[in-house]
Order: structure tokens, then C-alpha cells, then sequence
């Protein structure tokens, strides 16, 4: 497999080939895969910089356009230590290096099988993918189930895992302010508060009352949030909206 070829499944795409007994793999592609990105705007970029940061020293510098041999992949992974990266070196090790080891591509040919063959192949192909739709479905389903199921209870935390997952579905640590604006803005819209308004108040009147300015400074407009039992139901609301359209799941 001297060409570059596209291997792909419903969560990721690489590009790789085969040169003698090393195969070779778009190092951009991997990047994004494993979620090494930053978003500006409505595009997302590689972080060339912690790429080139995860690589061991003596390695040459990497951009657009780059090959990498499958160690250094797996270097990206551990070093992106992500849930998106655990699912991209199983697809790799289980699915897409075996078949290029064992006939130099993703895929086996079946263009030498007999007419009735080539019908049952193509047969069981589409049953299969039937199969596999079926079960992302009833994934998906499930996530939003879990999501809906979110109470009180624990809503801080379980509201920051989502956020954060948001986040991560976005590009990165960068997004998630994005994320967090974007919900208090729907709950400010829903509620009819202006939070900005209430987070200077709470922080002036636990001034009155003797509070340090660094604790006065740590408060967030999630700690107005909680002061309010309406905004809270509002806020759990709007998180679960967020999550379901970001399609994340709860841990």
C-alpha cells in the first residue's frame, strides 16, 4: 500500500500507508482524532505546538501535510489521555492495523470472489451496518435517557461533566468557556435575570459582611445560580438541552 488511503468509522477518519514494514499515518488527522485541536471562531485548528510537545525530543518537528509512524500515534494517544483517544487506539489496534498487516489496506479485496460470493459478501456487509446503526441508536437513546434523568441532587458536578464533555466535542479546554457563556445566556434569556448583575451584588453585599476579596473573587455565576431555586431548575434545563444537542453521554 504505497497511496494513502482513508480509513473511517461513524467517530473518526485517518489516512495512512504502508512503507516496508512501517505504516505511516496523516499526522494531522490523528491530531484531530484524538481531539489535539483549538477552536477559533467556526474552525478548529491543530495545536501544532502540544503535537510537537507530546513527541519524543530527537523527533523532527511535524505539520499539515506530515506522515508519522504508528509509535509515535500511540505516543499522541497516552500523552492525549482522553476518553476520544482510548476509543481511537482501539479502532486502530483492533480494526485498522490488523487488515493493512494482513492484506496492505483496510478491507479485504473481493473483487476475485465469484458473482454468488461477491452477493453474499455485500449481503452481509449490509446487514451488519444495519447491526451497528442499531446499536448507535440505542446508544444514543440511552445517553439522552441518562441526561434526563439528571436531577438536584448533584447538579454542580454533574452540570461541570457535561460542560466539560461539551467542551470536549468542541476542540478542547479552550471551548469550555464558549459552552459555559452560551448557557448562561439561555438561562438569562429564560429566566429574565442578568447574572452579571447578581454576581456583583452577592460579591458587594459578603463584602459588607466581612468576606476576603480573594473568596469574594472565586464566586461564579453558578454560585448565583445556586442561591435560587427557579434559576437552578432553569439552569439543570438548559444543561441537559446542551448536552443532548452535543450529543455527549453522563459517565
Amino acid at each position: 500500500m504505497n497511496e494513502l488511503q482513508t480509513f473511517e468509522n461513524e467517530l473518526f477518519k485517518v489516512s495512512a500507508k504502508q512503507e516496508g514494514e512501517e505504516i505511516m499515518f496523516d499526522v494531522e488527522e490523528v491530531a484531530t482524532s484524538l481531539g489535539l485541536t483549538q477552536r477559533k471562531g467556526k474552525s478548529t485548528f491543530v495545536r501544532w505546538e502540544r503535537v510537537n510537545s507530546y513527541l519524543p525530543a530527537n523527533s523532527p518537528e511535524v505539520g499539515k501535510g506530515d506522515l508519522i509512524p504508528e509509535p509515535l500515534v500511540y505516543k499522541l494517544a497516552f500523552k492525549a489521555s482522553n476518553d476520544i483517544a482510548e476509543k481511537f487506539q482501539d479502532w486502530l489496534a483492533i480494526e485498522v492495523i490488523p487488515q493493512i498487516r494482513k492484506t496492505g489496506s483496510y478491507g479485504l479485496d473481493t473483487s476475485q470472489l465469484s458473482p454468488e460470493l461477491q452477493m453474499f459478501n455485500g449481503l452481509f456487509q449490509s446487514l451488519a451496518k444495519q447491526e451497528m446503526e442499531t446499536k448507535k441508536l440505542a446508544g444514543e437513546v440511552q445517553g439522552i435517557r441518562d441526561v434526563v434523568a439528571l436531577n438536584t441532587t448533584d447538579w454542580r458536578k454533574d452540570a461541570r461533566q457535561l460542560i466539560s464533555k461539551m467542551a470536549q466535542s468542541r476542540g478542547g479546554f479552550e471551548a469550555y468557556r464558549e459552552v459555559n457563556s452560551e448557557i448562561y445566556k439561555e438561562v438569562e434569556r429564560r429566566g429574565k435575570f442578568d447574572l452579571s448583575r447578581r454576581l456583583t451584588n452577592k460579591r458587594r453585599r459578603l463584602a459588607d459582611e466581612g468576606v476576603s476579596k480573594s473568596k469574594r473573587d472565586k464566586l461564579t455565576k453558578v454560585d448565583v445560580i445556586a442561591d435560587d431555586k427557579r434559576l437552578i431548575v432553569i439552569y439543570i434545563a438548559v444543561v441537559k438541552e446542551f448536552a443532548i444537542k452535543h450529543g455527549v453521554k453522563v459517565d
